[in-house]
């Protein structure tokens, strides 16, 4: 989950808000959630080597930590915001 926590972060570092992009802020800032997202399905999938049997079903890499993934990320985007960082 340190992605989900980075990826919190990496918003609040390249200040993507309403303030600096407009109507564009959620966009790019959901698009790099997703992007962060990816990167921890691939690392996973082929950096740890966690497969079909070790995860217990197909593509269950893609589904298993997407929930905690998401949470994570916007409380950390809004706990940054909120203070400032």
């Amino acid at each position: 989950m340190v992605l989900a926590i980075v990826a919190g972060a990496t918003n609040q570092f390249l200040h993507i808000d309403a303030a600096n992009l407009g109507d564009l802020a959620s966009v790019v800032g959901i698009s790099l959630g997703i992007l962060f997202y990816l990167s921890s399905v691939v690392l996973v999938r082929y950096v740890f080597h966690y497969g079909e049997a070790e995860l217990r079903g197909k593509n269950r890499y893609i589904t298993l930590g997407g929930g905690t993934f998401i949470v994570l990320w916007v409380m950390v985007t809004v706990l940054f915001y909120t203070i400032g960082i």
